[in-house]
């Protein structure tokens, strides 16, 4: 549907005394920003939301209405644009839909297209960024407090926390609707930005999960680490995680791998290491005759998942990593995972995904010159999330090169 489309609709519901004339322009551009809205949480959602939208079209008009008032809570940045709806006279099956959705991405099977990581993740909301802070107190810049001369100002203390906490993701993007796109009927546009950034958003709260491994999991060093997860370095990472130590106190933290994150380079090899009971005996038979244990010590030692942001997030940030020496070709190493050894925190109204809002600026007339200051309409949209390890033992980083 175009802008000519949604206005010819209205100008006859503005004709029939459904809504005031001068509402007319303002709804337009309310529905532009409404179809923006759902185009940026399809793309977010996907099959998710669609299946949803389908569920909801088969439901019963009373039935819809009572799961509607359900989950009001989970759906306020829609206020504005229900409203619309309430004005018009008209129905919608987009918010019912959208919540349900959300209520799905808080499911422990919810999982995202770039990467498997959400699955072993413990989630619970924040009711503020106190709890997202670093896991250990905030330190002064002053080693001891600086004695302040006779009648000289006050100096406040520099405070900061360390790098071992959260990493916190607070994003907020917005994208702009402007009198010109209005005029050359440039909807197609809008919304096809809004669904790049739905897709933006979801690979940004994949990326949250991922950067806090590749800030605070131990790295793995392997002589032949260039050979990628061969039989023998998936062994000697065994070795590795079987022998750690808590270097505080001492005590033996042993972990057993359970999944493996590699990149589409090793994922072949990584599996391929791992499905056969025996080993095949590869070379000659110079040297004198030893025996040697056939089986294989990493037979379905760890389930194989494809993660192929690690080479993303190190081309993006280089700085961030700078100091880890990490390589595009390594790979992530878990133990546990069923035990869900990340913590996913989100900020309360943000358990389910990024909120969308809208803004209208003041279009009381029949045309868009009614406001003075600007004619920019725009559909923004936040999220809130931070990352921690809750068992640091149980992730590693091995050496891919």
């Amino acid at each position: 549907m175009s802008i000519k489309d949604i206005r010819h609709e209205l100008e006859r519901a503005a004709d029939r005394n459904i809504i005031p004339e001068h509402r007319v322009i303002p709804l337009t551009l309310l529905t532009v920003l409404e179809a923006g809205q759902q185009a940026f949480h399809k793309a977010y959602y996907g099959e998710i939301l669609t299946k949803e939208i389908a569920n909801v079209r088969a439901m019963e008009h009373t039935a819809r209405e009572l799961a509607l008032t359900k989950v009001e809570h989970t759906i306020q940045d829609l206020t504005r644009v229900r409203k619309m709806h309430q004005e018009t006279l008209t129905t919608s099956d987009f918010p019912l839909a959208l919540a349900q959705a959300r209520d799905v991405a808080q499911r422990d099977a919810y999982t995202l297209p770039e990467s498997d990581l959400i699955q072993f993740v413990s989630r619970r909301p924040a009711q503020n960024f106190k709890p997202l802070n670093a896991t250990r107190p905030g330190v002064l810049s002053h080693r001891f407090a600086p004695i302040r001369p006779e009648a000289t100002n006050i100096e406040y203390a520099n405070f900061f926390q360390t790098d071992e906490g959260y990493t916190v993701s607070d994003v907020a993007l917005g994208l702009n609707f402007t009198w010109e796109m209005y005029v050359n009927d440039d909807m197609s546009a809008f919304t096809q930005a809004a669904a790049a950034l739905g897709v933006t958003f979801r690979q940004t709260r994949a990326f949250t999960i991922l950067d806090v491994i590749l800030r605070k999991a131990e790295r793995i060093p392997l002589v032949d680490g260039d050979l990628g997860p061969t039989s023998s370095n998936l062994d000697s990472i065994a070795e590795w995680m079987s022998r750690r130590v808590d270097p505080i106190t001492g005590r033996r933290v042993a972990r057993k791998p359970s999944d493996l994150f590699v990149g589409t380079k090793w994922e072949r090899m990584a599996r391929r290491s791992m499905e056969g009971e025996y080993l095949v005996p590869t070379g000659g038979a110079a040297g004198a005759l030893a025996m040697r244990d056939p089986r294989n010590p990493v037979y379905q030692m760890a389930k194989v998942h494809v993660e192929d942001m690690i080479a993303d997030a190190l081309e993006e940030f280089p700085d961030r990593y700078a100091s880890r020496g990490l390589s595009p070709d390594d790979y992530i190493v878990m133990a546990n995972g069923a035990q869900k050894p990340i913590e996913l925190a989100t900020l309360k109204g943000y358990e389910g995904g990024p909120k969308t809002f809208t803004r209208m600026v003041n279009v009381d007339e029949t045309d868009l010159e009614g406001d003075f200051e600007n004619r920019g309409f725009a559909l923004k949209v936040h999220d809130v999330i931070g990352a921690d390890l809750r068992d640091p033992y149980a992730l590693a980083i091995a050496a891919g090169d």
